[in-house]
């Protein structure tokens, strides 16, 4: 069996994160249970758990030279992610991310820095020009998490018009969504993902992001909702997917792990339920351990993909 490819773009960051038995209060100091550092970000999540399902991933991301680059690079390379680096040769810092992850409920609250300034490259829509000869022509399945799209508009609308289907993993609402949203196949989102001007946050309006992306045109769209069942809409067909209950662990990139495993099914077999359905499972075993990978170790894990 031919091994499914498809193309992630968006955000690379490397996480630090502190698990701690309680959040700490404002001026004191405390120990974390556990500490682990791991590269992260949406799109580079998406893009391992693809490979870790056994697709072939291409990452399209800013990773730049510096310090924090090399475990990025390390663990692309570990499972055989292809990058394209839209900061090669700039002074382009990965972003360095503080995780606060409480232990009792799995809630976790992320300190980003600063955006970074540095200009990074642009890519042209010629897809033989940017991609390696190696890795064929333009994948059947592309994500985008939103970032980078200035950088990177160019190529996806090539992709669009070569017939590949795109797929947004919508956390939040970001610059350029509104131009974006046509070429969508699908529209994965968040609860927290807000149309401008709507009600956001948990328990936010699901109808009107159903709205405007159908009134976009984009056939599929699903809103998740952590613990809770994910809003799904098929074509205007409305269904609902139950989350198992479990204790979670770790809730760090469980929606991350969702997209790339709903993007491997997608690949395989283009039925926008099934593949979700799949998704949602993995994404539920990677709440059961640390770390945006630990659904791989998890027992059942060979039935879920």
């Amino acid at each position: 069996m031919h091994k499914p490819r498809v193309l992630f773009l968006g955000r690379t960051t490397l996480d630090l994160l502190y698990r701690l038995d309680r959040m700490p209060e404002e001026d004191t100091k405390t120990y974390a249970r556990d500490l682990q550092a791991a590269p992260g970000g949406p799109a580079l999540n998406a893009a391992i758990t693809h490979a870790l399902l056994g697709g072939r991933a291409m990452l399209v991301s800013a990773v730049g030279g510096r310090p924090w680059a090399a475990p990025v690079r390390s663990q692309l390379r570990r499972h055989g992610v292809r990058l394209l680096d839209l900061a090669a040769g700039t002074d382009y810092e990965t972003p360095l991310c503080a995780v606060l992850a409480n232990a009792v409920n799995a809630t976790r609250t992320i300190v980003n820095p600063p955006i970074s300034r540095v200009p990074l490259r642009h890519l042209s829509a010629s897809w033989a020009a940017e991609a390696p000869s190696s890795w064929g022509g333009i994948p059947p399945i592309v994500l985008t998490d939103g970032f980078f799209f200035e950088e990177t508009s160019a190529l996806l609308s090539a992709c669009k018009d070569a017939g590949a289907a795109l797929c947004l993993d919508g956390g939040s609402w970001k610059p350029g969504t509104a131009e974006l949203a046509p070429l969508l196949t699908a529209a994965i989102c968040s609860e927290r993902f807000a149309i401008p001007g709507r009600s956001g946050g948990p328990d936010g309006d699901s109808d009107a992001v159903f709205a405007w992306f159908a009134a976009c045109g984009v056939p599929y769209v699903a809103v998740t909702r952590g613990p809770r069942s994910i809003l799904a809409s098929d074509r205007g067909h409305r269904f609902e997917i139950e989350v198992a209950r479990i204790a979670a662990i770790d809730t760090l990139g469980a929606g991350d792990v969702l997209h790339g495993a709903f993007c491997h099914h997608f690949a395989r077999k283009p039925d926008f339920e099934p593949a979700l359905r799949r998704a949602s499972a993995i994404a539920t075993l990677s709440c059961q351990g640390i770390g945006a990978q630990a659904w791989a170790r998890q027992p059942g894990s060979t039935t879920a993909v």
